[in-house]
């Protein structure tokens, strides 16, 4: 018996190696065939096009906070990508598959779990939220060429260096132009105060926007009546509160995270002191639109997520949302239905990066791209994405740059060459305990001059 066995398995060797044989006979003889080509080339006419075979999924990153500070928000916007996969689970016949990766809502963690992330060689990656986590995953994206997509962190260092970091969210100095022409031309007011943490530099691009769009539609730099840094973590404002007061300023800027707004905010209440109170997108969340319903002689605006009119998308995603959830759940936040679209984003780019993939001359592209090692990188690149039907990174990345007019759940979203989304503002405003109709910046009216711009007048307080 085990005599039979060695003699079937040298039989087999023997086999083997007469395959491998042939197989070296044809490579060799396809080089001379097909004149220089690619083994990729030469299967494809040999074998077919389908000879290869190739793992059916995509892998999708989930970078996000999922424990930790941050999970109530982290776990909105993975329940946003989530919904949206259990709708669309697959992209070019291939199944879409989720990888998670839970940050912990601290950097120490998030640098672990990006080094485990990105070993799996995702297509695209989402998260994560907070500026300063996103900021750590720039590096290893950028290492990877893989395209990443944040969907509601908006520190404008995000994309300032990053070729392949997009944003779902409208950046703060978009939100800093919008809410200057709301304040001006919606609300009529004539006298200005900014107020930004002194230990918040994210927020400088904000403000910055705000006041200089303000000095243009009012034509002087002296509607600012104060320009204020304060110390959040201290916690007491009511001597800025009362210089504001004093200089009888009918709109203040603050530029200041929502659970220091609402101290703020409180003790300007206790001093009977009542402007019109304006604020990042930071403040869209429902514990703030509660606080701001619980005390109705306060008056705030800020910018949501959420458009102003509802999409086909936007219905297709509450109908969704109350499906999977059940009639009686929460409304949906405006960050679920920004992640919701960020993977349609993705969705989109991946079979534009494949049609753009099929429509190239290939021959053309192998002779422009030169024959330094850089050059010939690339060609293995578009040939490796060909031959496995899967865009590399740089195509999807190209493709999500020039979609345009594309409507999504929360408007209508373009990137026009860019890696930051462009889309109208929508402002809710608050007024006696009442939510307000929303008011629209359209998106041609978002963009003023660079984001480099000198600051106008000289802070206090500091």
């Amino acid at each position: 018996m085990k005599k039979d066995k060695v003699v079937k398995r040298t039989k087999l060797s023997k086999t083997a190696i007469a395959v491998m044989v042939v197989v070296c006979v044809l490579i060799i003889a396809a080089s001379f065939i097909f004149g220089g080509k690619t083994f990729s080339d030469f299967k494809n006419a040999y074998f077919g096009v389908n000879a290869e075979v190739v793992d059916p999924t995509i892998k999708v990153g989930v970078y996000e906070c999922l424990s930790g500070e941050y999970k109530q928000y982290g776990k909105d916007e993975a329940a946003g990508i989530e919904l949206a996969h259990d709708l669309y689970p697959e992209v070019l016949g291939k199944n879409i598959e989720l990888i998670y990766a839970d940050n912990r809502s601290n950097i120490y963690d998030a640098k672990t779990v990006l080094q485990e992330l990105m070993s799996q060689n995702p297509s695209f990656v989402f998260g994560s939220y907070s500026d300063t986590l996103t900021l750590v995953a720039s590096d290893y994206v950028v290492a990877a060429n893989t395209p990443a997509m944040t969907i509601t962190s908006i520190n404008p260092l995000i994309t300032a260096n990053n070729d392949f970091y997009f944003t779902a969210s409208f950046s703060m100095a978009k939100q800093g132009v919008a809410l200057a022409e709301y304040a001006v031309n919606g609300l009529n007011r004539t006298t200005f105060a900014t107020v930004k943490s002194m230990r918040d530099d994210s927020s400088r691009a904000f403000v910055r926007r705000f006041r200089k769009r303000i000095t243009e539609l009012m034509g002087s730099e002296d509607v600012f009546k104060a320009n204020l840094s304060v110390d959040t973590e201290a916690g007491d404002y009511k001597s800025y509160i009362e210089q504001l007061k004093s200089g009888n300023v009918e709109a203040v800027l603050l530029a200041i995270p929502p659970a220091a707004a609402e101290v703020f905010m409180s003790q300007a209440k206790e001093l009977e002191y009542f402007p019109q109170f304006i604020g990042s997108r930071e403040w869209d969340t429902k514990d703030f639109e509660k606080f701001l319903m619980s005390n109705p002689e306060l008056s705030a605006s800020y910018p949501s997520v959420q458009a102003a009119d509802a999409t086909d998308t936007y219905k297709t995603f509450i109908d969704a949302y109350y499906n999977k959830y059940g009639e009686n759940a929460a409304e949906p936040s405006g960050a679920m239905a920004a992640a919701f679209d960020a993977y349609l984003i993705m969705i989109r780019g991946i079979e534009d990066a494949y049609d753009n993939l099929q429509n190239m001359d290939m021959e053309e592209f192998r002779e422009n791209a030169g024959t330094d090692a850089k050059g010939r990188a690339l060609v293995q690149t578009y040939e490796t994405a060909l031959s496995t039907g899967i865009p590399a990174g740089i195509h999807i990345r190209d493709a999500i740059k020039e979609i345009s007019g594309f409507e999504g759940a929360t408007g209508v979203l373009s990137y026009d060459g860019s890696t930051e989304v462009n889309k109208d503002v929508t402002i809710l405003h608050f007024f006696k305990g009442t939510k307000m109709d929303p008011y629209v910046v359209e998106d041609d009216k978002t963009v003023s001059g660079e984001d480099d711009i000198p600051d106008i007048g000289a802070d206090s307080g500091e």
